[in-house]
């Protein structure tokens, strides 16, 4: 008994030890982490969108098409769809913007005439930015030009570097997870089957999510439009992107379109009001099951608890991981619970 507490406890020691020579020493190691995620970053992005794209890609190839048109097809259709949102949504963004802002300026100009409120200089401060935006845009874009040209090469480099890294991990996806398989599988085989579940589990719900976003931006585009609301193309896009941030990226979308509704007419808030309750009400009990069914179901507290904490820990992608992370932390706890209630049961008998 002695035997085995000096042993823990040596143990203990030393991770204590290693923790604080790393912490010492970090102002060493941090740069160079820093340095070397910075290189990896771009090919993990790519690595992420091959595993994000491949089951489409599958499914392309399981029904008769080459492997490289099945590629050759999601890549233009995915590039094709980023370009046509683009082009569609930043006029009509910028054009809003200004709708927006000249809206909520005649709002506070009649709240301030009919009961005498007075909002010092915000609605004199919103009426001038409205009116010189433009000015200010092209000034600014003129004074920093060297600045956004080296923003803009930098990113337009990083994305061809994702994309054509991306299409390599296409090309040798088979052969990536083949191999991961089969490491896992000479290794231990329970271990290589919950690889296996955590995979399956994972494109579900990469799968799932897509397909909500469509569905999603189908549904909130056709609803605005029909209610005649202004906004409806912009409102529709963010309500589709919005899946990805459950419950709290919904509540957003609903916010903005309610504002833009109240300082148009009372009968288009209204009208707004019906569609960010009737809608969400269809995406969760219609829309949300049939699309990712019940093994990527999870209990909305968890998903509000998964939400919060990413966006505590990560900021956005903390929240964009968050359901993943979640899904992956679940399905590992389902399929070692038996293993870990085997072991809780070993440790009773033995106190006891």
């Amino acid at each position: 008994m002695k035997d085995k507490l000096n042993f823990k406890l040596l143990n203990l020691l030393i991770i204590i030890a290693i923790i604080c020579l790393l912490y010492l020493i970090r102002g060493l190691w941090i740069g160079i982490v820093t340095n070397i995620f910075k290189i990896l970053a771009p090919f993990l992005l790519a690595f992420a969108l091959a595993y994000v794209i491949y089951p489409l890609v599958k499914k392309l190839i399981d029904a008769g098409s080459p492997k490289w048109l099945a590629i050759l097809a999601v890549c233009i259709i995915g590039i094709g769809s980023i370009m046509i949102i683009i082009i569609l949504t930043v006029p009509l963004l910028y054009e809003q913007i200004l709708l927006f802002l000249s809206n909520i300026s005649v709002l506070l100009s009649d709240l301030s005439t009919k009961y005498e409120i007075n909002f010092g200089g915000l609605e004199a401060s919103l009426s001038e930015f409205s009116t010189n935006i433009i000015a200010n845009l092209g000034s600014s874009i003129s004074n920093g030009a060297i600045s956004v040209v080296n923003a803009s090469f930098g990113v337009f480099s990083t994305a061809v570097i994702v994309i054509a890294a991306a299409i390599y991990f296409l090309i040798d996806m088979d052969k990536i997870r083949e191999s991961v398989k089969n490491y896992f599988e000479l290794r231990n085989q329970r271990t290589a089957n919950y690889f296996d579940k955590l995979d399956n589990e994972l494109t579900k719900y990469i799968g799932g999510m897509g397909l909500n976003i469509l569905l999603q931006g189908i549904e909130y585009t056709i609803a605005f439009l029909l209610i005649g609301h202004p906004n409806w193309l912009i409102l529709g896009i963010l309500s589709g992107i919005s899946a990805i941030i459950p419950w709290f990226g919904g509540f957003i979308v609903a916010v903005i379109s309610l504002l833009v509704s109240s300082v148009i007419s009372t009968k288009l808030f209204f009208l707004t009001c019906l569609i960010c309750i009737i809608c969400p009400i269809l995406d969760g009990n219609v829309i949300g099951p049939k699309v990712y069914g019940k093994t990527n179901s999870l209990h909305p507290l968890l998903v509000i608890f998964a939400v919060s904490a990413g966006g505590m820990i990560a900021g956005f992608w903390g929240i964009v991981l968050s359901l993943p992370i979640a899904i992956a932390i679940r399905t590992t706890y389902n399929f070692y619970q038996k293993d870990i209630s085997k072991k809780v049961k070993k440790m009773r008998k033995k106190s006891a």
